[in-house]
């Protein structure tokens, strides 16, 4: 026994397929797509903020440097003249005002301690949310696989359900 399908329904639901598959495709391949390119955005930008910070950082090791070479240089100065001091100690709001002298040394050390432990943090911050963004990277290209894996299928099944049609058809 036979059961009559209508070709006409076997060729509509081939067109619905092809539909689901190209509506697919458009809406949830590329928002996917769109995310996906949102991650790798905000790697790229961590990855600059983390050199960024080794530069600070590496300014930060440059100008202790400087003023312990400064200060053995001249032991005997006392301290460095206002205008370099306040070049030197810039970088700290709380410390402009503060002579480069011997005895202001541990004082000062400290804080380009504190400043460089700050900026450490931050890269550390920075790399494991880079870590977990490529997680997420990775996630998302498997789904977009996925579903493009699945939209050829519905079209590759609803053009051969298209195509029933022609082979449904009685010779005369």
């Amino acid at each position: 026994m036979r059961i009559g399908i209508p070709t006409w329904a076997v060729v509509a639901i081939g067109l619905v397929l092809n539909i689901v598959a190209a509506l697919m495709t458009n809406f949830v391949i590329d928002g996917l797509g769109e995310q996906s390119a949102s991650v790798i955005e905000t790697q790229t930008n961590n990855n600059q903020l983390i050199q960024l910070s080794w530069q600070q950082l590496d300014a930060l090791e440059r100008r202790r440097e400087t003023i312990m070479v400064i200060l053995a240089v001249k032991p005997d100065m006392g301290s460095l003249p206002l205008p370099f001091s306040r070049r030197l100690l810039q970088s700290f709001n709380d410390m402009s005002e503060t002579a480069v002298t011997q005895h202001n040394m541990p004082l000062i050390m400290d804080a380009i301690d504190q400043q460089q432990d700050l900026l450490r943090n931050k890269i550390d911050t920075l790399y494991l949310d880079n870590l977990q963004l490529a997680d997420s990277q990775r996630d998302l290209g498997s789904k977009i696989s996925a579903y493009r894996n699945l939209a050829l299928f519905l079209q590759v099944l609803g053009l051969a359900l298209i195509m029933a049609r022609d082979l449904s058809r009685k010779p005369n």
